[in-house]
């Protein structure tokens, strides 16, 4: 124990309590002794009396409490049995010297907690012999009288005794604490009470009926095992109280500093310890402390001695249970405390690892028992391990929250980092191609008309060669127009009626120029049951139709390229299937899933040898998206490809009437056409 100034500060004060209460004792029991000195004699019944008194001091109940336990003995039966049969003077002495001897002989009580004990002895004494004379002058002790003075004196005694206990601790901690009180009125008057009325009952076997005490014994053994069992299923409740506390708080609890504050609070109320520890391993020799003692909480980072502290096994083997050495006079004098405390040695503790997804990093340790005369035992270490075995779920399951919440963080930040380079890459692609438009439309337009002047070869070559590359040129700003607007979002439908017979044609006819180009027959059908007349957004379907189909002529030469229109259902709606196939270089299924991506082409020399962005099937993909369509692609490499989408187009109300029997619309165009 540090001998600093608090501690011979505290240590003299009880010191002076305990002189207090040896003045007042003897001030109480000296007029009796100057009375008859004789009477003062120890004679038979003195000698009974002495064991019974070390016996009671011995056999400790500790009745549980919420935080403590309050510690009752049975020495009401040995101070009823005095207070009955031995003078004033005897029985302070015998009362003395029986309940000093257990001390010193069980407990190896030494010091100042001696004398204390002893001055609080005597005063128990003194005042509870002076309430009962008080009460009884010199009626029969078994009469009523005798008995309410024998209940009286025993209250006196105890409340005095619970008084005088939380002095000492009150000056030892520098603090009031009333658990002591409180629980002396709460539990302990009631065992008090139980316990006299068996102590009077023997006074009156020893005085009517003798040969009623070997019963009575057998009643007095009883009454001892009815109170361990009270103790045990007491014990038991506020336990399981406690752990399902334990679980309600923890789970509450929101971040790893908030759990591991609970884990240690708890485990200190829990098992009724003076300190309680969550230590952490931070390195080979570095911990991180959250420590709980004298109501407080810290956390610190330590240092490892070289010499491992009694919980350091905690981490490879399990839980860990220690008790110092009881030598002599060991409880009073111990060895030096080391500071912090969690490496000094205890009383007595007990440690645990917590359990979590990763090797053992954090062993949860309890220190010094908050009453003296008992320490953990096994029971102890049960529930002590399922404390931190929930200890450790706690600590895992907050620690893989705040981990998940980090991440989720991280993500959000990515996420907006994302969208913003997005949005500036749209509002870019958009600005520039608003900026390029303008001057190419001027450049195209000045083409046509140039075209209108007489031109010789070489210029009509030249003038050919710009329209055709300022025609690209204008595709691609039109695409990554559309593009940047669809990503932004800011793509607009509208919704109007036209023929889709009438158009399909159109983009058939538009396309034979460069069919015949390519060498390629370019045909059409369209399913009678097909509508001639459809509600959606014109302009869209004929760009993602027209694209599909430019596709097609590109990548195909001297094959063929078919388009069919069908009916079909859609998410349960009648709804348009436009099929585009060709005989082309084809697509491979490895590359038939990332088709639709943005930049993307099939391989990176089609770009070169066909041209294109990879834009163009993106929007249609997009745009086929946006309509509440959908658009598949299926085909071989070298063998051609189809493009599927469809359109949940509706139906005017009063749609043009359509035949069954009506010949399929076709068309059909060569390179002879």
């Amino acid at each position: 124990m540090n001998t600093g100034s608090p501690a011979r500060t505290a240590a003299l004060l009880i010191s002076l309590l305990a002189a207090v209460m040896a003045g007042l004792a003897l001030l109480i029991a000296a007029p009796a002794v100057l009375a008859e000195p004789e009477a003062s004699v120890p004679g038979l019944e003195w000698l009974v009396l002495v064991p019974l008194f070390a016996l009671a001091e011995v056999v400790v109940i500790h009745l549980p409490t919420q935080r403590n336990a309050h510690g009752h003995t049975m020495r009401e039966i040995p101070a009823v049995l005095g207070l009955t049969f031995l003078a004033p003077q005897q029985y302070v002495t015998a009362y003395v010297v029986g309940a000093v001897l257990a001390l010193v002989l069980a407990a190896r009580m030494r010091g100042v907690k001696l004398a204390f004990n002893a001055a609080m002895f005597a005063l128990e004494a003194a005042l509870g012999g002076l309430v009962y004379h008080a009460i009884l002058q010199g009626g029969d002790p078994l009469s009523m009288t005798g008995w309410l003075a024998v209940l009286l004196a025993v209250l006196v005694t105890d409340l005095m005794s619970a008084g005088a206990v939380t002095a000492a601790i009150s000056l030892t901690e520098g603090v009031f604490d009333g658990e002591v009180l409180h629980e002396a009125l709460r539990s302990g008057s009631v065992a008090a009470f139980i316990n006299t009325c068996v102590a009077l009952l023997f006074a009156t076997l020893v005085l009517v009926q003798p040969s009623a005490l070997p019963l009575l014994g057998v009643v007095i053994v009883l009454l001892v095992m009815g109170y361990r069992v009270y103790i045990s299923l007491a014990r038991g409740h506020a336990r399981t109280h406690l752990l399902y506390r334990f679980v309600d708080r923890t789970a509450s609890a929101g971040t790893p500093e908030e759990i591991i504050g609970i884990v240690v609070r708890e485990a200190a109320d829990l098992m009724h310890a003076e300190r309680a520890y969550l230590v952490e391993l931070v390195g080979d020799q570095q911990v991180r402390c959250t420590a709980y003692a004298d109501g407080s909480l810290r956390t610190e980072s330590l240092e490892l001695p070289e010499s491992r502290t009694w919980w350091w096994s905690a981490f490879e083997k399990g839980v860990v249970r220690y008790e110092a050495p009881r030598g002599h006079g060991q409880r009073e004098d111990p060895a030096p405390a080391v500071e912090p405390a969690v490496l000094s040695a205890p009383r007595d503790g007990l440690a645990a690892p917590l359990r979590t997804a990763e090797p053992t990093r954090y062993v949860l340790v309890v220190c010094d028992r908050s009453f003296e005369k008992e320490t953990f035992g096994t029971e102890d270490v049960q529930v002590f391990e399922a404390l931190a075995a929930h200890a450790g779920v706690a600590v895992e399951r907050a620690r893989s929250v705040n981990d998940l919440e980090e991440l989720a963080e991280e993500l959000k930040g990515a996420r907006d980092t994302a969208l913003a380079a997005s949005e500036a890459k749209s509002m870019f692609l958009a600005n520039m191609s608003h900026e390029i438009r303008t001057p190419l439309t001027t450049v195209l337009a000045a083409g046509e008309l140039l075209e209108e002047t007489p031109l010789d070869e070489m210029q009509a070559k030249l003038l050919d060669r710009m329209r055709r590359s300022g025609g690209l040129l204008l595709s691609l700003v039109e695409n990554l127009l559309d593009f940047s607007r669809i990503e932004a979002g800011h793509a607009q439908l509208q919704q109007v009626e036209f023929d889709l017979h009438a158009m399909v044609k159109d983009i058939v006819d538009a396309g034979l120029p460069r069919a015949r180009q390519r060498g390629n027959t370019l045909d059409w059908v369209i399913d009678p049951l097909v509508p001639r007349t459809v509600i959606g957004d014109r302009t869209r379907v004929v760009q993602v139709l027209s694209n599909l189909v430019d596709n097609a002529l590109k990548f195909t030469a001297n094959g063929r390229v078919h388009v069919e229109v069908g009916a079909a259902v859609v998410a349960g709606s009648r709804a348009v299937q436009f099929e585009v196939s060709d005989t082309g270089i084809g697509i491979d299924e490895k590359d038939q899933a990332s088709i639709f991506e943005a930049f993307r082409q099939v391989d990176g020399s089609a770009t070169r040898h066909y041209a294109g962005t990879g834009l163009g099937l993106a929007i249609c993909k997009q745009l086929t998206d946006l309509m509440g369509g959908n658009m598949t692609v299926a085909g071989q490499l070298g063998v051609g490809s189809t493009f599927t989408f469809q359109l949940p187009l509706a139906v005017p109300a009063k749609p043009s009437a359509v035949v069954a029997t009506t010949p399929p619309s076709v068309g059909r165009a060569s390179m002879e056409a």
